[in-house]
Formats: structure tokens, C-alpha cells, sequence
């Protein structure tokens, strides 16, 4: 299927896309992994601080009254879950938690810890670490603590739950905690009170020696028994009339009526025990009604005006038997002061330890009333309500909730940057002028392509010589083997695509060439190559073949086939030797650097001659254009089957223009994407403005299995070709670094072309 229409009128298909990505793939991958590279150092180095997670489930279990538990209370216990959620994450709560972890002193009070401002932001900060969540419909109410530590966020969650317990129990059994410290701190005073009472009353008998009383002093000691035991009873009622009443003026500021009856230590009054029992009536009522109706319905809301009602009535009864108690109490006092009179004639001693004994009494009974009472408070206290408990402890999970994705993001990366990778080799690929397949040079210059040569590498080379004996594998040696592949591997895939181009020269126009020039547009196409080449295979067919180094700049035949440079070409165009003399024969290259080994090593080289280039002292232009140059051309071609001269590249020299005319035609190097078409457009025009003829084009730098892709377009060491009087091994050094940095360019910028 075509995608797109190319230059010429020549249409890419899907499998050139693949090849343009090929030819492009080290710039795709350059960017792909220059981007992924790019954003996981990113992500890398901008990654957040790590955060962990602890989690700690705890189990609400709603208390509710046997009436109550008859009708459905899933919305209310719905809205209890609601408002313990709020709860664990209340700014009251956390205060609590602070304190447990050592970041507030445990000393401070609410007050101090709010006007601190220190202290206040870090329970906020824990309060911002906290979230809680019903898991699904169940009493379960999970506590996430988040943190950077584990370690802590672990021992976080933990102390929120522990405090959202602590504090439940709390709330629920408020009443039995206030009482249970009010005894308390009772049990204290009255403990050193009387104490201290005993201890007078002891020092004093010792000081006045006195162990009895009179019969007259022991009445009055029983009557005055009698006052202060009554006065006593009246205190002790007076206390708890007085907490009562405290405990219901703040249950109605704060109307917090929880719908139950008012339980009180002993009988207050028959009017009161009335009342309470109506409240206790109106609580049944409301639980009856709490199942049908919700808290805003008018039933409902007259039960609770009802009950605050009642509350009122109660305070007031309690007022009045408060102030009756106390009435009762001043009597006492003012009727033990007037039996004091009535017996002042009794020893005041005795009379002294009397009151020091009454006061001992006094305090014993009263000890022992909180005594009883504080038992009683901490059997209610094992009976408190306690709605929440811990289900599952917190872990310290050390596995972050926030982890670095460097994988995905690197992988994100590689993928956009192999999409720009593909955007800039396409627009490369739109931009370079070179051509690079065969349908588009025979479409450009209106020539055939004859041939094309494979491209070889050092590494190929070294492993098809590997098992030829006499053969090197490295080095110099290897240099000229892999030049002249077609005498030293003619079973080759090279050597076979050079006996195709023979045969396409042969037949080609009717098989009339006896002499060609080889040449190519720019250097280091591998003309030298090809030309020698050539030479060896129509030498290996039997014909006399003679080989030119008409390339007096950079002659390379000589090199190849292990020969002296002189005398040569230049010597016979200087009329200093006749040609015949100066031509090479097969006895020269078998005592020259190759050796009769391997000149042996295939057959043909005996029909095949070399004048090599020679000395080179003026001018090579003006050398080839002189007379005895056509004169040379004449007699060769008499003489020979086939004349192939090996000539300097055309964008550089004038050297092939000069004898381009004198020829048959000229086979035109072509190494793959060397030049833009413009140039070899030029290069083309130039031959023809001369007389000349473009029989044929040679494809050279294809990949070695001849696969229509062309994927290596560039030549390795081997096709090394430089002009001038110094190689490149002559070079200063800031030479080598100025062509080093033009050929890296020449890479970079698809320069290379189409490969």
C-alpha cells in the first residue's frame, strides 16, 4: 500500500518507512532513550518525601435499653456513626492525643494548650494526619494516621484510638467519674481531719492525766453523742442533696436529659421520689415512641419539655430539702451549745476531752460513710458503659503510599521520545537530496543501475578469511584482501555481485566499451575499489584486461595489488617511457607485496596488466590532456580486450572531463546517500557537456545480503580516500580534529543519506 508520493514521482511504501526508521534508528534511539533517561532523573531527584500508612480499626458497640432494643434504631445508630466519626477527628480529641505522645506537656489544660501557638499547631498537624471511614454498614470505624515516619504514624493511629476509648467511657459514664472524684478528694480532707483529731485528743489525756470520766460527764458526753450523731446525719444528707441538685442544674444548661430516671443515695422526699418516677415513665414513653417518630415530632418534643418540667420540679424539691436540712443542722449546733450551758459546772477538762472525743466520732462516722460510698462508686465504675473497643492494633507499614513511579515515568518518556525520535528522522528524511534506491537513480539521471556491491566490514572480512589458509585477518594484509575480494573470495556474495556487474557492462549498449573510465561524484565512494575489482572478474573470464591509475592525486592501484608507483602513467605522458615498458604484468604482482602465494591463490590475474600512476610532477589535468594521452588510448585499445581506467571523483577535479571524451563511456560510483541529487545531477551533465557518456551507475555500501533496504550507507576505514599531497596519517593534529568534528556533523545531520 502507498502512503506517500516521493520525489520524482516514485512512491514510498510501508516497507521504506520501515527502512527510513532504520536508516534514523540511531537518532530515534538517541532520542527515546536521551528522554526516558531525561525524565527518570526527573522524577528521580524531584520526588516527594515518602509518606506511610497505619490503620487502626476500632468497634462501636451502641448501648441500648431492653425497651428500646424492641423498636428499629438503625437511623439513630446511623447518626451515632456519623457523630463518632466527627468526634475522632475533633480538635478536643487530638489535644488528648498530643498530650499522650509527649508533643504537648500533659500538665496543660485546654485553655493553656489554645493559647499556645506552637502547641496548637502541632495538633493541628494531627488532626490533618487523621482520617476515619465507616468500613461499609458495620460498626467497624477504621483510623488512618499518615506520616512521613512509619514508626510513628503507627504509634499516631494507635494513640487515637486508645484516647476515642478512653474518651467514650468518658462521656458515658460522666456522672459515676464525677462522684468517684468528689469521694475521693472527701476521703482525703476527712482522712486528715481526723487524724489530726485523734491526735489532739490523745496528747491532751496525756498532758492532763486523765483516762475516766464522771457519771455526770459521760451523760453529757452521750447527749451531746446524740446532738452531734444527728448533725452529722444532716451533713451528710446536706451533701448529697447538694450534689444532686448540682447534678441536675447542669443537666438542664447543658439539656443533655438522657431520658432516664435521677438515681440519688437515700430518699429525698416523698414528692420527690413522685417525680422521679414520672420522668421514669416519660423515658419508656420516649423509647416507645422513638421508633415511629423522630426527635422534632410533637410528641416528642412535649416528652422532652415534659421531662425539663419535671428536672424543674425536682431542683426546686431539692432546694427546699436542702434549706430544711440546713435549718436542721443549726438547730444541732445551737442544741449542743445550750446543753454545753446547762452542765458548766462539770470540769472544763473534761468537758474539753468530751468535744475532743465527739470530734474523733464525728470524723470516724463520717470516714466511714465515704468509705461505703466509694465502694459503691467503683462497683458502678465496673459496670460503666463502654461502647468502643479496639479491634485491630496499628502496624507500621514501611511499604509508601506515595512511591516513586520512576519505571512508568522513564517508560513515558522513551515512548515520547522515540515519537520525536520518528518526527525528526522523517523530517530529515524529507530534507536530505540524496537518492538511495534504484528506481530513483534511474528515475533521476535517465541511466541504469549495472551493479551494486555489498557493503563489508572489518569483522566480515576477518571471518570469511578465517578459514582460507595463507590468509590474513588482521591488519595491512586484511586492508588489501578486502579491497580485492573478488582474487582472494571469488565464492563470495561480493565477488558475485562484481561478476554481475561485468556481465551487465558486457551487454550493455551492445557490448561495444573497450575502454571505461570509474569514477565516482565525491570521495570515498570506493571507485578504486570497483575499479580493480572489475578488472580482476573480466580478467578471470578470459579476456586481456588492462588497469589504469589515471587518479594521480590519490592513486590507490598500486597499493592494492602490492606494486611500485613508478615508473607509470605519468612517466609515459612525460614521453620518459614507452607504455609497454611501464605496464605491470602477472610476474610483477607475484614478486611484488602480494607474493607468488597469493597471486597464485585464484586464477586470472595472469590476463589482467596494471600501469600504475607513477611520479606525479606537474600538473595531472594538463598532463591527460596531452596528445600522447589519446595516443595511449589508441594503442590500448588495439591491444587489449577491455581498458578500465580508475580516475579521480568529479566534484573535485577536472581530471575526467579532460578524457571523458576520449573514452567509450563512464561507470559512475555511486555510494549510497554520498551526495545530493543536485550534485550528481551535475556531476552527470558535466560528463555529457564534454562529449562523454553515463553508461551506467554502480550502487555501492549496499548491505551484504543485497537486501533492498540499503541499511549501512556509509564505508568503513577501507573506503578511506583523501586528496592532496599528504594522507591522512600526514595530518596536523588540528586537521584530524577539524575533519573528526565534520564528519561526526556529516553523521548527525543524515548527511550519509538515505541508507
Amino acid at each position: 500500500m502507498n502512503l506517500s508520493t516521493g520525489v520524482g514521482g516514485y512512491e514510498l511504501n510501508l516497507e521504506e518507512y520501515w527502512q527510513i526508521v532504520v536508516r534514523r534508528r540511531l537518532i530515534i534511539l538517541f532520542c527515546a532513550f536521551a528522554l526516558g533517561g531525561f525524565s527518570w532523573l526527573f522524577t528521580w531527584f524531584n520526588q516527594p518525601p515518602p509518606t506511610y500508612n497505619s490503620t487502626a480499626v476500632v468497634k462501636v458497640d451502641s448501648v441500648v435499653e431492653v425497651a428500646y432494643s424492641l423498636t428499629d434504631g438503625s437511623l439513630a445508630q446511623a447518626n451515632n456513626m456519623s457523630t463518632y466519626l466527627e468526634l475522632i477527628q475533633s480538635y478536643a480529641l487530638m489535644e488528648r492525643v498530643a498530650q499522650r505522645l509527649g508533643l504537648v506537656p500533659g500538665e496543660l489544660s485546654a485553655e493553656e494548650i489554645r493559647a499556645n501557638q506552637d502547641y496548637q499547631s502541632q495538633v493541628m498537624g494531627l488532626r490533618e494526619a487523621i482520617a476515619a471511614g465507616q468500613e461499609g454498614s458495620s460498626e467497624l470505624i477504621a483510623i488512618t494516621a499518615t506520616w512521613s515516619d512509619p514508626a510513628f504514624a503507627r504509634d499516631l493511629a494507635q494513640a487515637v484510638a486508645e484516647e476515642f476509648r478512653i474518651f467514650n467511657i468518658e462521656e458515658k459514664n460522666r456522672r459515676v467519674f464525677d462522684a468517684k472524684r468528689f469521694i475521693q478528694q472527701q476521703l482525703v480532707v476527712v482522712g486528715e481531719r481526723l487524724k489530726a483529731a485523734e491526735e489532739s485528743m490523745r496528747d491532751y489525756r496525756q498532758k492532763h492525766n486523765m483516762s475516766t470520766f464522771g457519771k455526770d460527764s459521760e451523760a453529757v458526753a452521750r447527749l451531746v453523742a446524740d446532738f452531734e450523731q444527728e448533725y452529722r446525719q444532716s451533713l451528710s444528707r446536706q451533701n448529697i442533696l447538694a450534689f444532686t441538685l448540682s447534678q441536675l442544674r447542669e443537666t438542664l444548661r447543658r439539656n443533655t436529659w438522657n431520658y432516664q430516671g435521677i438515681s440519688t443515695s437515700g430518699s429525698v422526699s416523698d414528692y420527690f421520689d413522685t417525680l422521679n418516677r414520672r420522668l421514669v415513665d416519660l423515658a419508656l414513653k420516649h423509647t416507645e415512641l422513638a421508633s415511629l417518630y423522630t426527635d422534632s415530632h410533637p410528641q416528642m418534643v412535649e416528652i422532652r419539655e415534659q421531662g425539663n418540667e419535671i428536672l424543674l420540679s425536682m431542683v426546686g424539691e431539692l432546694e427546699k430539702q436542702l434549706r430544711l436540712t440546713q435549718r436542721r443542722i443549726a438547730d444541732l449546733q445551737q442544741n449542743v451549745a445550750e446543753t454545753t450551758q446547762r452542765y458548766e459546772g462539770l470540769p472544763d477538762q473534761a468537758l474539753e476531752l468530751s468535744r475532743m472525743g465527739r470530734t474523733v466520732r464525728i470524723n470516724e462516722e463520717l470516714y466511714d460513710l465515704l468509705e461505703k460510698k466509694y465502694q459503691e462508686v467503683l462497683i458502678k465504675e465496673a459496670e460503666k458503659v463502654q461502647e468502643v473497643s479496639l479491634v485491630r492494633p496499628a502496624f507500621a507499614s514501611y511499604v509508601r503510599i506515595n512511591p516513586v513511579r520512576t519505571a512508568q515515568t522513564a517508560l513515558a518518556g522513551f515512548i515520547l521520545g522515540f515519537v520525536l525520535g520518528l518526527i525528526i528522522a522523517l523530517i530529515l528524511e524529507a530534507m536530505d537530496t540524496s537518492v538511495g534506491t534504484i528506481e530513483e537513480v534511474e528515475s533521476f539521471l535517465s541511466v541504469p543501475v549495472v551493479g551494486f556491491v555489498p557493503h563489508l566490514s572489518h569483522d566480515e572480512a576477518a571471518e570469511l578469511f578465517s578459514g582460507v589458509e595463507g590468509l590474513a585477518t588482521a591488519g595491512h594484509e586484511l586492508e588489501r584482501q578486502m579491497r580485492l575480494i573478488t582474487h582472494f573470495s571469488p565464492p563470495s556474495t561480493i565477488s558475485e555481485a562484481y561478476r554481475t556487474l561485468r556481465t551487465n557492462l558486457l551487454f550493455s549498449q551492445g557490448g561495444g566499451h573497450r575502454v571505461v573510465i570509474v569514477s565516482s561524484a565525491t570521495i570515498k565512494e570506493g571507485k578504486s575499489t570497483i575499479a580493480a575489482n572489475l578488472a580482476v572478474v573480466l580478467a578471470q573470464q578470459g579476456g586481456r584486461i588492462l588497469l589504469i591509475d589515471a587518479d594521480m592525486r590519490k592513486p590507490m592501484q598500486h597499493h592494492i595489488f602490492g606494486l611500485e608507483r613508478a615508473p607509470g602513467l605519468a612517466e609515459v605522458l612525460l614521453d620518459q617511457i614507452e607504455w609497454r615498458r611501464a605496464v605491470r604484468h602477472y610476474s610483477d604482482v607475484m614478486l611484488g607485496e602480494m607474493g607468488i602465494d597469493q597471486a597464485l591463490l585464484t586464477p586470472g590475474l595472469d590476463q589482467l596488466d596494471v600501469l600504475t600512476c607513477g611520479r606525479v610532477e606537474v600538473n595531472p589535468p594538463d598532463l591527460l590532456a596531452t596528445p600522447l594521452m589519446q595516443k595511449l588510448l589508441d594503442e590500448v585499445r588495439q591491444e587489449y580486450d577491455l581498458v578500465v581506467l580508475d580516475t579521480p571523483p568529479l566534484l573535485h577535479t577536472t581530471d575526467v572531463t579532460v578524457i571523458a571524451g576520449k573514452v567509450d563511456g563512464v561507470l559512475l560510483v555511486y555510494h549510497i546517500g554520498a551526495v545530493v541529487r543536485g550534485a550528481l545531477k551535475r556531476v552527470k551533465s558535466n560528463i555529457e557537456g564534454v562529449g562523454g557518456r553515463v553508461f551506467g551507475v554502480v550502487l555501492n555500501g549496499v548491505r551484504g545480503d543485497i537486501s533492498p533496504d540499503y541499511a549501512k550507507y556509509k564505508m568503513d576505514r577501507y573506503y578511506n580516500y583523501a586528496y592532496g599531497e599528504h594522507s591522512r596519517e600526514n595530518l596536523t593534529l588540528s586537521e584530524k580534529v577539524r575533519k573528526l568534528a565534520n564528519d561526526f556533523r556529516k553523521r548527525l545531520l543524515g548527511r550519509g543519506g538515505r541508507k
